[in-house]
């Protein structure tokens, strides 16, 4: 009787994690849309400037490569753990920004720090292959310590970006950071 249970216990156990695990990677697959991605309204403005932009859908032949939200903004070269806890961290600080209002989101400061929040493994990603220009040549040979964001600033969202927080947050707001 004893061993039944035993059995029983463990094939429960495995039933669960299997469910737990199925769960999981469904909760993950499907925050990864842009979708989900756009549903709050502090990104309906990032999603609509990506959209039409050289990586977004509707930008035809301008751009080579579409890019959906995690493609650019979650690590492409960390572990599983790593990535799930980098992408709960991101999805905490937006949650609470979406709480506590979208000035807490700091959308005119991080516009000057778009490598803290755009991954460089992201774009090497997709971008294998490079140009052969004097700071394509640079970047390879590690004579220089700027990134491809540092540069390609306004591939993701276009130029424009910095006009749009400007007008949701104010000029002044902006200039100050």
């Amino acid at each position: 009787m004893c061993k039944n249970k035993k059995v029983w216990f463990c094939l429960g156990g495995v039933l669960l994690g299997i469910i737990l695990s199925v769960g999981i990677a469904q909760g993950v697959k499907y925050s990864s849309t842009e979708e989900f991605c756009s549903s709050c309204h502090e990104m309906k403005f990032a999603y609509e400037a990506w959209e039409e932009n050289a990586h977004g859908p509707l930008s035809g032949d301008a751009g080579a490569c579409k890019a959906t939200c995690v493609d650019c903004h979650l690590p492409h070269d960390a572990n599983v753990v790593s990535y799930l806890f980098i992408k709960t961290e991101a999805a905490v600080k937006d949650v609470i920004g979406h709480v506590t209002g979208p000035e807490k989101f700091d959308w005119a400061g991080n516009l000057e720090e778009r490598n803290r929040y755009t991954y460089e493994s992201s774009c090497k990603r997709c971008h294998k292959a490079l140009s052969n220009n004097v700071m394509h040549q640079k970047y390879k040979s590690g004579e220089t310590d700027k990134t491809c964001i540092d540069c390609h600033h306004g591939i993701g969202h276009g130029y424009y970006f910095r006009e749009e927080v400007e007008r949701l947050f104010g000029k002044k707001e902006v200039a100050k950071k």
